[in-house]
C-alpha cells in the first residue's frame, strides 16, 4: 500500500487528477481530513485524464457532519468507524480529585454559545482547588482557608509506628490464646479482640512464626513454646535471642537490637555466625550515630533538640568518604522517610559495609532492629531490609513479651562492635 501511495502521490505531483482524487479517498478513508483536504484542492493537471468527466466528490463538511466532529487528523491512520462523537463534558470531571467534583457538581454551569459550559468559581470550588493544591492558608481569602487547612493536616496524619500497632493487635491475641490454656477458635478470638479478619490473620501469623501460639487443629490455637517458657520464668533475653536467631537465618546477616539509654546509642542483644558475621567496632558506635544505621533509627525516634544536644556531645565525624556531617543534611534524611521504611548506613561507618535499622519503640524508650552486611551490594542490602522490616514486629513482640530489657552480650562472645553501625 506504501508503495502504491508512493506512485499516486508521483503522479498528483505530475498533474494527474485522478491520483489526486485516489489520494483524497485514501487519507479520507483513514480521517485525516487535512491531507484529504490538501489533495481535493489540486489545482487540476494537464495530465491524459484532465479532459475526462470524473464523479464529483463527497463534501468535506457533509463528512465533518456525519462524523459529528471537526476531525484534524495525522497519525496513526484509523477508519473512519473508528470515529464516534465527542464526549460530552461532564464525563471528563471522572479525572478530577474527588473535592473539585464535588464542588462542581454543586455548582450549576453558564452555558456560553462558543466555550460550551463554563463554572463560576464559589467558595466551596476555592476550597476544595485549595485543599487539593495543599496551598498556605496564610495567603489564601477567607473563603479557600478550610480547604488548605485541611490538606495540610491530613499530610502530617500519617501512620508513625505501624510495627508497634501491630505488636499490640498480636499481644491482643496472645491474651485470648492465654486465657484458655485448652486452645481457642480462631472465631472466639475474633470475638474477643474485636479484629478484623484481616489484622487477625496477620497477628496469627506472627504468632506462629515466633512460636508463641502453635495450632492444635484447624483454625485452633494454643500457647506455644516460647510463651511457656516465659510464662515458666524464663529471661526475657532468652526469648530475645531466640527470635534474633531466627531472623539471622531469615535475612542471612547479622542481626542487632539496640536502645537509647541515658543519651547514649547501647546495643543490646545480637545474633550472628560464621557466614553472618557482625560488624567490627573500629570507632565506639557511642561516637558513631550520625553514620550508623543503629544510630539514625534511634536518632529518628528523638525530638529535634535531643537530637542536637547528643550532636553536640558527639561531633558528626567523617568516617569515611560516605559520611554525612553535616545535621541538617543528616535531620532531613530522618524525618523525610516514610513509616516503617529502613534507614541505611550506606558504607558510613566503614568501607565495605552496609547495614539497616527499623525503628520498634516500645513506647518507652528508642529502640530498633538492625542488620549488617560485609559486602557494599545494594541489591542484596534492598532485599535484606526488606525481610528486615517485615519482621521486625516478631523482635517487637518478642521485647513486649519478655517485659525486661536483656543485658548486653559479654564482651568475649562478640565485640560490643557488633552494633550494627
Amino acid at each position: 500500500m506504501e508503495a502504491a501511495q508512493f506512485w499516486f502521490q508521483y503522479a498528483a505531483g505530475a498533474g494527474s487528477d485522478t491520483a489526486a482524487r485516489a489520494l483524497y479517498l485514501l487519507h479520507l478513508s483513514r480521517a485525516e481530513i487535512t491531507t484529504a483536504h490538501h489533495w481535493r484542492n489540486q489545482p487540476q493537471g494537464t495530465g491524459p485524464d484532465s479532459r475526462e468527466e470524473l464523479p464529483p466528490l463527497p463534501s468535506l463538511d457533509t463528512v465533518e457532519d456525519t462524523l459529528h466532529a471537526s476531525i484534524i487528523w495525522a497519525s496513526p491512520p484509523v477508519s473512519t468507524t473508528e470515529i464516534t462523537p465527542t464526549p460530552p463534558a461532564e464525563p471528563l470531571l471522572r479525572n478530577l480529585p474527588a473535592p473539585i467534583r464535588y464542588a462542581l457538581d454543586a455548582t450549576a454551569p453558564e452555558d456560553h454559545e462558543e466555550l460550551g459550559d463554563i463554572y463560576t468559581p464559589t467558595p466551596r470550588l476555592a476550597s476544595a482547588l485549595a485543599r487539593c493544591a495543599r496551598l498556605d492558608p496564610a495567603g489564601l481569602a477567607a473563603e479557600a482557608k478550610p480547604g488548605a487547612r485541611l490538606a495540610r493536616r491530613s499530610k502530617r496524619q500519617q501512620p508513625v509506628n505501624t510495627h508497634l500497632e501491630s505488636a499490640q493487635r498480636a499481644l491482643r491475641v496472645l491474651e485470648v490464646i492465654h486465657r484458655h490454656p485448652e486452645g481457642v477458635s480462631r472465631t472466639q478470638i475474633a470475638r474477643e479482640t474485636g479484629l478484623p479478619q484481616l489484622y487477625l490473620a496477620h497477628a496469627i501469623e506472627h504468632l506462629v512464626r515466633t512460636q508463641l501460639a502453635t495450632p492444635i487443629a484447624p483454625r485452633v490455637y494454643a500457647a506455644g513454646t516460647s510463651l511457656k517458657l516465659a510464662e515458666n520464668g524464663r529471661s526475657g533475653g532468652a526469648l530475645l535471642r531466640e527470635t534474633l536467631a531466627f531472623l539471622r537465618d531469615e535475612v542471612g546477616a547479622a542481626v542487632y537490637v539496640a536502645g537509647y539509654t541515658d543519651g547514649e546509642v547501647s546495643i543490646t542483644q545480637y545474633a550472628d555466625s560464621p557466614t553472618a558475621p557482625a560488624v567490627h567496632e573500629w570507632v565506639d558506635f557511642r561516637e558513631a550515630a550520625h553514620a550508623s544505621a543503629v544510630g539514625k533509627a534511634l536518632l529518628a525516634q528523638l525530638h529535634p533538640d535531643d537530637r542536637r544536644e547528643h550532636l553536640d556531645r558527639h561531633r558528626m565525624e567523617a568516617f569515611t568518604p560516605h559520611t554525612i556531617t553535616n545535621p541538617q543534611i543528616l535531620f532531613t534524611e530522618l524525618d523525610t522517610r516514610h513509616p516503617g521504611e529502613p534507614l541505611l548506613d550506606l558504607q558510613e561507618y566503614a568501607l565495605g559495609t552496609v547495614c539497616a535499622a527499623v525503628p520498634i519503640p516500645t513506647g518507652t524508650e528508642p529502640e530498633c532492629v538492625a542488620l549488617s552486611l560485609p559486602t557494599p551490594d545494594p541489591h542484596k542490602l534492598q532485599q535484606a531490609a526488606r525481610v528486615l522490616r517485615n519482621e521486625a514486629i516478631a523482635v517487637l513482640l518478642a521485647l513486649l513479651v519478655g517485659g525486661t530489657t536483656p543485658t548486653p552480650p559479654r564482651e568475649t562472645t562478640a565485640p560490643q562492635a557488633v552494633i550494627h553501625r
